[in-house]
């Protein structure tokens, strides 16, 4: 049997451990730059606040409700959802973190999963202090309906006998199916397929014939046949870091800066889960609200010869990567990076040009360059094209502490 932890509200929640006065008012969190609304609590969509509004439309009239609106910060909620993955392995040996608030976990347990979903809920709400939805079933598919169902409800539910899923098949939208989405829905509306129950009704070797076998899968796990395991590899496929300015930049050194930022974040989250990458991904971007100039978005790919987690070579390459999409005199308003052909280091296949010794020689660099900055404080040693104190390009002036990954900002009872 497979269960969906699924965390309620998850950054509001997380800002809540440390401001217990948060707790029963309505609270929303911003997305960077203090633009949309991300997380809301269930006081907030109470008020029908929707996900995603731009945060100027609603200011007005959340502040006069008593809301509360804090902007983003994402090493608190990282360190917190690490926190409740450690906790997770603890009692489960095979856990898959599945986003920064959910995870599948499987059991061999078949009786008292009510019970022990219950128990679980307890211990990570007494322990990490963040509420949970669980959802039971047989398969991962039929565990994200029941989670969705939990997470409305009573926050645990188990789908395990068939009169009970395919009443809930009947009330889910082919759209709304775990791997449809949007591009697969109006394909299936056509042939008459417009709920999740209708799906399952449909012959596989259609649906194979027509849509592969992703779909074909999907299906026979709503039919309570299991055909996507726990993943034990947690090797991301790729990494992105990227971010909107709060204010539009047009110099292409100060640009370079930001953006080698982004690299050296992305490389030290691919030394963390002890990969290498065969590539790096720039993109810029200006302003498409802008009416009065002509929208210009671009991005370049450029492979390295070998697959490695060095930033200097990834720095290199972003250098490269930025030389061909800038355009003098446009004005940016976004810009990232993405690290692309992603390898475990420990499953790599090393091609007949590989340098072992050098590569050898670089990961022991890094593995320094990391303890040195993680011992004494970040930006002890770091790359020339980086700013030696990083300019704030991100607007969050609503956030709050970094409760608990910050000497200075430790929470202080008095």
């Amino acid at each position: 049997m497979f269960m969906l932890i699924d965390c309620d509200n998850f950054f509001v929640s997380c800002e809540r451990i440390f401001q217990p006065h948060l707790k029963n008012i309505p609270v929303v969190v911003l997305s960077n730059n203090d633009g949309c609304v991300v997380s809301r609590s269930y006081e907030a969509k109470a008020l029908a606040i929707p996900m995603c509004i731009p945060f100027f439309k609603i200011e007005k009239f959340f502040k006069q409700n008593g809301g509360v609106a804090l902007s983003s910060n994402y090493e608190l909620y990282a360190d917190i959802s690490q926190r409740m993955m450690s906790l997770l392995r603890s009692y489960f040996t095979k856990v898959e973190p599945y986003s920064i608030d959910e995870a599948f976990v499987e059991t061999s347990e078949s009786t008292g999963l009510l019970q022990m979903a219950t128990n679980l809920r307890q211990t990570i709400l007494q322990q990490i202090g963040i509420p949970v939805s669980i959802g039971i079933a047989k398969s991962k598919t039929l565990c994200k309906i029941a989670a969705d169902y939990a997470k409305k409800h009573d926050k645990v539910f188990c789908l395990n006998d068939q009169e009970t899923i395919d009443r809930h098949l009947t009330q889910i939208e082919v759209i709304d199916i775990w791997g449809i989405g949007r591009h697969l829905a109006p394909r299936l509306n056509y042939l008459g397929i417009f709920n999740a129950y209708e799906l399952t009704q449909t012959p596989l070797k259609m649906i194979r014939q027509s849509f592969g076998v992703n779909l074909e899968r999907t299906i026979l796990e709503l039919k309570q046949f299991p055909c996507m395991e726990i993943s034990r590899d947690e090797t991301a496929k790729s990494i992105i870091s990227s971010r909107s300015f709060e204010s539009e930049i047009a110099d292409k050194f100060r640009l370079q800066q930001i953006i080698a930022e982004f690299v050296d974040d992305a490389c030290q989250r691919l030394r963390r889960q002890n990969a290498v990458a065969r590539g790096l991904m720039v993109e810029l971007r200006t302003n498409r609200f802008n009416k009065n100039v002509p929208f210009y978005q671009n991005s370049r790919l450029i492979c390295l010869d070998e697959a490695t987690s060095n930033t200097s070579r990834f720095m290199s390459a972003m250098q490269k990567g930025l030389e061909y999409i800038f355009r003098p005199g446009l004005h940016y308003k976004q810009a990232g990076v993405m690290l692309t052909g992603i390898e475990n280091r420990q499953t790599l296949q090393p091609d007949l040009l590989s340098r072992p010794a050098q590569n050898h020689k670089e990961q022991k660099l890094m593995a320094a360059f990391d303890q040195l900055n993680q011992k004494m404080g970040r930006k002890t040693v770091f790359f020339a094209n980086q700013a030696a104190v990083p300019k704030p390009f991100l607007k969050r002036g609503l956030k709050s502490p970094r409760f608990t990954t910050c000497w200075a900002e430790l929470l202080t009872v008095h």
